[in-house]
């Protein structure tokens, strides 16, 4: 497993971050119950490789119960290059109350098996970063619109 940890900024505060990031996955359930996403990894300034992931996002405490977070974990459906992946998804702030950060942490496994860590070492662990990044970029949107469609 690899440990992986990425973070954006965002304009609103922590309050508004925190009920948008649940609302980010609360408007993507299925009537399952199941969060399916479609993360991409752009290769070039023209072409992406896209995947279904089924998510599972759960709102809970850290363990020193203090803070609250989101468990998340996300499988590739089918077989891809995707690796799977298991961690937290953080909303916190710093000096300025009007912005707030989301950080995702936690550890994927490199896809394909044994031959995983070659491919790991070659372009798997900027595949995985690139994922991570495009999916907080997709939260960090999600997020923003709706606090400015709460000011307006």
């Amino acid at each position: 497993m690899k440990e992986l940890r990425e973070t954006t900024a965002l304009a609103c505060p922590v309050e508004e971050a925190e009920a948008g990031l649940l609302a980010f996955f609360a408007a993507r359930q299925d009537t399952d119950g199941i969060t399916r996403m479609r993360l991409r990894v752009p290769m070039d300034g023209t072409m992406a490789l896209e995947r279904e992931v089924r998510v599972e996002a759960r709102e809970t405490r850290d363990d020193e119960n203090l803070n609250e977070l989101i468990r998340i974990a996300w499988e590739p459906q089918g077989a891809v290059i995707f690796p799977r992946f298991e961690g937290t998804l953080t909303v916190w702030g710093e000096d300025d109350p009007g912005g707030s950060f989301v950080e995702l942490r936690g550890h994927y496994t490199p896809p394909l098996g044994a031959a995983g860590q070659v491919f790991d070492d070659a372009i798997g662990f900027r595949i995985a970063k690139t994922t991570a990044n495009e999916f907080l970029r997709d939260v960090k949107r999600e997020i923003e619109r709706r606090a400015r469609a709460k000011r307006e």
